[in-house]
């Protein structure tokens, strides 16, 4: 009986035993398991760490390219006004530029002219009172009667001549020892004046007209409305700054006047007007240039010429053709 209980005891024990390894082993197991759960955890929650942090730096990315969006926008606004600002400057300084070239036109008119008056002088040191009748806008109708008077004077003036239906009557001019000048040809200031070879090109045509007919050039001219005028500037700013100084540079000799008839101030003023203006302007100068106009209407001038010879030859005057080298009474440019 005793040999029986110890062998069930024995079996007991072992199943406890074996019972007790498995247990260990199986909590030996789950703490494994745990373990590895706890680590896979700790990756996860590092992983998130990761991913949030990436999140941060991908939202932080596309807030600076967003950032750099702007900024492109704004460094091509910026560029934009730049090259707007530029422009600007470029603008003045070629209109700085242009202010430059006119003033150099107008000081060289103004040297030339001074030289000229110099020479002038030089030309005369007898102090003779020189005076050179001019004339206008023709041949007109009245031109035949013009050179009748000069005739009955013995004396010699200048025609300013244009385009018109009697300048054939430019060869009785030359044929009496006057002189030719060429004035325009359509004597059309908004024509002319709208530009410098506008310019060249109407008095190139009046110019080969005349070299037809008198088989000559004349190199002498008187710009319509003087080398003063300012009408030219409503057709083109600084035109007569420039013009002044390239017809001397195209063998041109240009001249003004420093007495004025005032036959061109209505259409026809009287003989006495015409006469008193002259021969008072005439007084306290060393020598002349009177300007006067022939056209169809302007009787008065005739009638008026007579008296003004007289009157000049009064007051110690001679009287004698403009030449390329006579000198040029030229004005100040006011364009």
């Amino acid at each position: 009986m005793k040999k029986s209980i110890s062998v069930s005891t024995v079996i007991f024990t072992l199943i406890t035993l074996l019972l007790a390894a498995a247990l260990v082993f199986s909590l030996i197991f789950i703490k494994r398991k745990n373990d590895s759960i706890e680590r896979i955890k700790a990756e996860v929650a590092a992983n998130e760490s990761s991913i949030s942090s990436a999140n941060d730096t991908i939202s932080a990315l596309e807030s600076d390219i967003a950032g750099k969006d702007r900024t492109g926008s704004e460094f091509k606004a910026q560029l934009e006004a730049e090259q707007a600002e530029k422009k600007k400057l470029e603008d003045e300084n070629a209109a700085l530029k242009k202010q430059i070239e006119t003033l150099s036109a107008k000081k060289k008119a103004e040297e030339e002219a001074r030289k000229l008056a110099a020479s002038a002088q030089a030309g005369n040191p007898d102090g003779r009172r020189v005076c050179y009748l001019t004339f206008d806008d023709g041949p007109s109708d009245n031109t035949l009667k013009i050179l009748d008077i000069l005739h009955r004077y013995g004396i010699k003036a200048t025609f300013f001549v244009i385009n018109t239906d009697k300048l054939e009557y430019i060869k009785n001019i030359n044929d009496e020892g006057h002189s030719v000048g060429l004035h325009s040809c359509s004597h059309n200031y908004e024509a002319i004046y709208s530009n410098t070879d506008a310019y060249f090109a109407d008095l190139q045509t009046i110019s080969d007209r005349v070299r037809d007919i008198l088989g000559y050039e004349s190199k002498i001219i008187r710009f319509p409305g003087g080398s003063s005028n300012k009408v030219s500037g409503k057709y083109c700013q600084g035109i007569m700054s420039k013009l002044t100084g390239m017809v001397a540079e195209k063998g041109y000799s240009y001249f003004d006047w420093n007495v004025s008839s005032g036959d061109a101030n209505s259409n026809t003023p009287s003989f006495t007007y015409i006469r008193n203006n002259v021969l008072n302007s005439a007084r306290d100068k060393n020598s002349i240039c009177v300007l006067m106009h022939d056209t169809s209407a302007k009787t008065t001038t005739v009638q008026a010429l007579p008296e003004i010879i007289e009157g000049l030859m009064k007051m110690g005057y001679s009287f004698d053709r403009i030449v390329p080298e006579t000198y040029g009474y030229h004005h100040r440019v006011n364009n």
